[in-house]
């Protein structure tokens, strides 16, 4: 398969929804305002979830962005308890 064959409008708005969606919590990293546990936790739980179903289908694009969404919630979740 080559790469010009995968370079659709599909894919292009799914990288789009991708960042963010992943991104999501990327401004509260910086500005300090700190959601409610429940969002970090429920999307993690939720990502994790899609991690497993990317490491069935060997994703390796899925694989990369649930690791990076687990690693931002992750750290959110820290953050919200040690009251960063």
């Amino acid at each position: 398969m080559n790469i010009k064959s995968q370079l659709t409008k599909e894919n292009y708005i799914a990288f789009i929804g991708l960042c963010l969606v992943q991104g999501a919590l990327i401004p509260s990293h910086f500005t300090g305002e700190f959601p409610a546990l429940s969002l970090p936790c429920l999307i993690f739980a939720g990502l994790l979830c899609y991690l497993y179903k990317a490491i069935i289908d060997n994703d390796v694009i899925y694989m990369m962005s649930n690791s990076i969404g687990l690693f931002l919630n992750g750290l959110m979740i820290v953050r919200i308890l040690i009251g960063a």
